[in-house]
């Protein structure tokens, strides 16, 4: 076996890695895109009542409210946070960033989907050489 065999076979087993996890993950994050929608950047105000925070906003055409959680440690400046609201879902808000689910699952995608592609093309050299 020479080297340019040895390289196509490598490379085939990295097409077969790399598209076979990089594709079903970057479907997986057009799917989680399509049901989250974009987010927009809004200003939620921080609410004190009966020893809990609140966080109120406007969305949507409407008013909503949720408790903060626990994870949700936030210093308002003069009432109000910079958060971000779904646009498929007014109701739901985050305070802080948007979640990085679908921007680390759509560069995974993407690293195992481009080494599936070079393995693709180092198993064809061969055939052209």
């Amino acid at each position: 076996m020479d080297a340019l065999e040895t390289l196509a076979l490598v490379g085939e087993v990295l097409s077969w890695v790399g598209l076979g996890i990089g594709l079903p993950l970057l479907l997986l994050a057009m799917l989680i895109r399509a049901i989250e929608g974009p987010w927009h950047r809004i200003e939620i105000a921080i609410v004190e009542r009966e020893g809990s925070s609140f966080a109120r906003w406007f969305a949507g055409g409407d008013f909503h409210e949720r408790p903060l959680k626990r994870g949700e440690s936030v210093i308002p400046h003069e009432g109000w946070a910079p958060g971000v609201v779904s646009a498929n879902d007014p109701s739901r808000a985050r305070v802080g960033d948007p979640p990085h689910l679908r921007r680390v699952v759509t560069t995974l995608g993407i690293v195992f989907a481009g080494v599936g592609v070079i393995g693709l093309v180092g198993s064809l050299l061969p055939l052209f050489l």
